[in-house]
């Protein structure tokens, strides 16, 4: 009998389950567990949005830097002070337009007509326009403002996750007027989150409109969005926003 009530005692102990103190620190360690990754992830956003603001600036201050040296902007093969090529849709601003490979060489074009190859700067011989949007990231490379062994494709990207694409915004499309065009930067796939933070750098500040200051948003390439967020938008959407570099749309 004494060997069984051993036996009772130990089984007893053993299938012990857990207390309420026990498990109110099992879910207060797990929710600090969690705040801790709530956090982190944060963390690492805001350094993403950091890395982004960044790497515009820089790419502004290339395109600066080329026009200081050469006389034009990169791309604006006819010196007329606009980037040749003009922006019609978001369609035509896909990654795959940018060059995969690094050019052995970076080569004028003959003329205006020449088919694009990889590394093609202006032409030399004529003033016409040479509408391709690597060209400008070729001559940032010729010029000596970007790395000559990278491609396009990794100088042309940014934090965010999207493409800078430098050309021509055209506030109206029915017309072909020099004062209708603007140099701009089109940035795609950005958070708004890390559209106002550009527009805090650039602007000073985002305020509540997107469509008065340098940094704008722009959904159709055509017009520019009146707020950040729309109804039913969260900051975490992606957008396209425009940079202009140079002059300053009319507001």
């Amino acid at each position: 009998m004494k060997v069984l009530v051993r036996s009772s005692r130990r089984s007893s102990t053993t299938q012990r389950g857990f207390t309420l103190i026990e498990i109110a620190v099992v879910l207060a360690l797990l929710g600090i567990l969690a705040a801790i990754s709530f956090k982190s992830q944060e963390l690492i956003e805001q350094y993403r949005q950091s890395q982004f603001v960044t790497g515009v600036r820089i790419l502004q201050a290339n395109l600066n830097a080329y026009r200081t040296t050469y006389g034009r902007w990169p791309g604006d093969c006819n010196r007329d002070g606009l980037i040749d090529h003009v922006f019609i849709s978001s369609s035509q601003l896909s990654n795959d337009v940018y060059d995969y490979g690094v050019p052995s060489t970076l080569t004028e074009a003959a003329t205006s007509s020449t088919a694009y190859a990889l590394g093609m700067l202006c032409p030399a011989s004529t003033l016409a326009p040479y509408e391709k949007l690597n060209v400008p990231f070729n001559e940032l490379k010729w010029g000596g403002q970007t790395p000559s062994g990278e491609p396009n494709r990794k100088s042309a990207s940014h934090a965010m996750g999207g493409f800078a694409f430098a050309g021509t915004f055209n506030i109206n499309p029915a017309l072909t007027n020099t004062e209708d065009r603007f140099n701009a930067i089109v940035l795609t796939h950005v958070p708004i989150a890390a559209a106002r933070r550009l527009a805090v750098a650039v602007d000073g500040a985002d305020g509540a409109a997107a469509n008065l200051n340098r940094v704008r948003r722009s959904d159709d390439l055509f017009t520019f969005a009146p707020l950040w967020t729309a109804a039913g938008e969260t900051e975490a959407k992606l957008i396209s926003v425009v940079l202009f570099f140079d002059r300053i749309p009319p507001r």
